[in-house]
């Protein structure tokens, strides 16, 4: 029981200030009286019961990784700063590709068991501050593959171009 008051006091404070900028989560505490880190966590509880069960997972999920995104990405554009504009752009280079594979494999992945509820950990990786998943993601597998089509672009034109070139001499 002590660990779960650790855990309850070391979070609180966090999610609590985190939500102070959010103002429908201040009116709801306003209105309700009940504190809107509780808010909070009954939606998120009621909403990881439901992708759990997958009823409606598939709008849930895609909702998480769209909406809070979505969110993040335009507070980023507003700030000065341009760490969190990359962080952001980041995730949309990794999330769109994400569903772009998604799309060709989803007749298959749908067969897994629990596949929302990792899909919801997998964006959640991504999105996530502490973690920045998709900066990772992206540094460790699409920029290199994409620095391998960037050069294979640049060396088909010149190759290209020989091949024509030695072509039209043999037809002369």
């Amino acid at each position: 029981m002590e660990h779960a008051r650790q855990f309850h006091d070391k979070y609180y404070g966090v999610v609590d200030r985190s939500l102070s900028s959010i103002p429908a989560a201040q009116t709801f505490q306003d209105k309700t009286g009940v504190p809107k880190v509780y808010g909070a966590a009954g939606i998120a509880g009621i909403g990881l019961v439901l992708v759990f069960f997958n009823i409606g997972a598939s709008l849930l999920v895609n909702l998480t990784g769209f909406g809070y995104a979505a969110y993040a990405s335009m507070n980023a554009i507003e700030t000065p700063g341009k760490e969190d504009d990359a962080q952001w752009l980041t995730y949309w280079v990794v999330f769109g590709l994400f569903n772009v594979a998604e799309y060709f494999t989803g007749f298959l992945l749908y067969w897994f068991p629990f596949y929302y509820m990792l899909k919801l950990g997998f964006l959640v990786w991504l999105m996530a501050p502490a973690t920045r998943g998709a900066e990772r993601l992206y540094a460790t597998g699409i920029k290199p593959v994409m620095a391998q089509v960037k050069a294979a672009q640049r060396s088909a034109p010149a190759s290209t171009s020989s091949s024509a070139k030695a072509a039209e001499s043999k037809s002369e």
